[in-house]
């Protein structure tokens, strides 16, 4: 459902891992799902064109996130944010199965802000 909305398979991925992770640059999401860099950093670009997404460098990779100062983006990140929700744990073991961060061993993987109970 949500790959209709966005209009694209990448677009989907791309906003279920900045929703999971809070940040992500372009090479890890096309390495998460194998698919072409070019083609994530096409849809990254268009985001960012949008006014949606905004990014920095860290060293010599261009980080993105959501652009906190749009009016737009909190409306979209909601829509993004129920579909996530929406996900069982297996799921998103599945789909964010790299970790990004240290994570405690054992820890399942949940989103922020949510807790097992959720």
């Amino acid at each position: 459902m949500l790959e209709k909305i966005l209009g694209s398979d990448t677009a989907m991925k791309i906003m279920l891992h900045l929703i999971h992770y809070g940040e992500i640059y372009p090479s890890a999401v096309a390495k998460d799902y194998q698919i072409a860099l070019s083609a994530v950093q096409k849809q990254f670009e268009r985001f960012e064109e949008a006014g949606i997404l905004v990014s920095k460098l860290v060293g010599r990779t261009r980080v993105y996130l959501f652009n906190k100062k749009s009016p737009a983006t909190k409306p979209f990140m909601d829509l993004i944010k129920i579909y996530y929700d929406g996900l069982s744990l297996e799921d998103k073991e599945n789909i964010f199965a790299t970790r990004r961060r240290p994570r405690r061993p054992g820890k399942p993987v949940i989103g922020k802000g949510q807790s097992l109970g959720d």
